[in-house]
């Protein structure tokens, strides 16, 4: 069979301000080749400057990268098999543009690694490492998604909203109905003699389009999930939560209204423990993002986080300019008050206050390929 290679150069704009270009190569095979045949090869890179008021006293100034998104390279691919059918896979690493270093604990590709079967009839499976149906349906309706990156993920990502991943997992979605969706996902614990063991995972979600309007729910539940809260608490020594299973659920919506588009998201994290008490965050998310122009956008958003009688309270603003479809420049600010008794400020991925504010200032680039 003669082989024929063709590449195919496309950017595409994605529906949200916050998803831009995408740069596709597709490779077709001989006459088994279609169109809808494709493995795309995808990326973003972001880095910046942020300057911290507090950390553990001091204020610090550092480099940080992967916050407005994580850095990522990608491989998607589709392989049509007749019949409306389609093979489908993604395999996406993540890594620091500080060092180079591998994340997600140095995984190859520890983002997403998954395969499966598409239908626009039946609704497509997939197996492999994936996120669980709080990303997929919830983030929508998240601040981080909208404006201000990571920074504004809910305190120690106490919910998994930020898009932590499910191992050994199978993942069925449904086809739209009328705008309607509904999916179910099962992680195995791949422990002999211990099926509910550590990791062991189920979630489901339904959610809703239409028009300008969307809505959505989901609920994940972990075992042997534990989460240590002592940079909210002001502890120099861990302070675990939880040890039997995280149940976690959470409704959100959102709203088009050219240029504006208004969201919000409440989630419920339960950390049940083996003995002792069990603890239990609420969190509410919402904003608006703004198109100034269609080359500038403005991301105002406020986050609330409670565990017992402390308050975690945040506001977010992020000014985003576009330089081109694929690359723009950001200007961000975090500004975070924590109340009660022995409450510290910590936003994710700081060392924590040694108080109860901490604000972040910070300017960045992101590049999308």
């Amino acid at each position: 069979m003669t082989t024929r290679i063709t590449k195919l150069r496309k950017l595409t704009l994605a529906s949200r301000s916050s998803q831009i270009a995408v740069l596709s190569t597709a490779l077709g095979l001989g006459h088994a080749a279609q169109a809808a045949d494709s493995v795309t090869i995808y990326g973003i890179v972001d880095a910046g400057i942020t300057h911290v008021s507090n950390e553990g006293g001091k204020s610090n100034t550092l480099l940080d990268t992967g916050i407005m998104q994580g850095n990522r390279l990608g491989f998607r691919g589709v392989e049509s098999l007749g019949g409306g059918l389609q093979a489908i896979f993604q395999l996406e690493n993540g890594f620091s543009l500080a060092n180079g270093a591998l994340g997600q604990g140095g995984l190859l590709f520890g983002r997403q690694a998954w395969v499966g079967l598409s239908s626009d009839k039946a609704g497509s499976i997939k197996l492999g490492r994936q996120y669980d149906f709080f990303v997929d349906t919830l983030e929508a309706y998240y601040t981080p998604t909208w404006s201000a990156g990571g920074y504004a993920n809910n305190p120690l990502d106490n919910d998994r909203l930020s898009g932590q991943r499910v191992n050994n997992s199978v993942k069925y979605m449904s086809p739209s109905f009328g705008g309607a969706q509904m999916g179910a996902m099962y992680g195995f614990s791949n422990l002999a003699g211990n099926f509910n063991g550590p990791g062991r995972t189920y979630s489901f979600t339904a959610n809703f389009t239409r028009g300008n309007f969307s809505t959505g729910a989901a609920y994940t539940e972990v075992s042997g999930t534990t989460l240590d809260i002592s940079s909210l608490v002001g502890s120099s020594k861990p302070v675990l939560i939880g040890g039997r299973y995280l149940r976690d659920w959470g409704i959100g919506a959102s709203y088009a209204l050219k240029p504006l588009t208004l969201y919000g998201v409440y989630t419920q994290a339960l950390y049940v423990a083996n003995a002792g008490p069990n603890q239990m965050f609420r969190n509410y998310q919402t904003g608006f993002s703004w198109a100034i122009r269609p080359d500038i956008f403005a991301g105002p958003g406020y986050g609330l986080t409670t565990l017992g009688g402390n308050k975690y309270h945040q506001l977010n603003l992020t000014v985003d300019y576009f330089l081109s479809k694929r690359t723009d420049v950001y200007a961000q600010t975090v500004i975070q008050h924590a109340t009660g008794e022995g409450a510290t400020a910590a936003v994710i991925s700081m060392a924590a206050s040694s108080n109860q504010n901490q604000v972040l200032f910070r300017v960045g680039m992101r590049s999308k390929f």
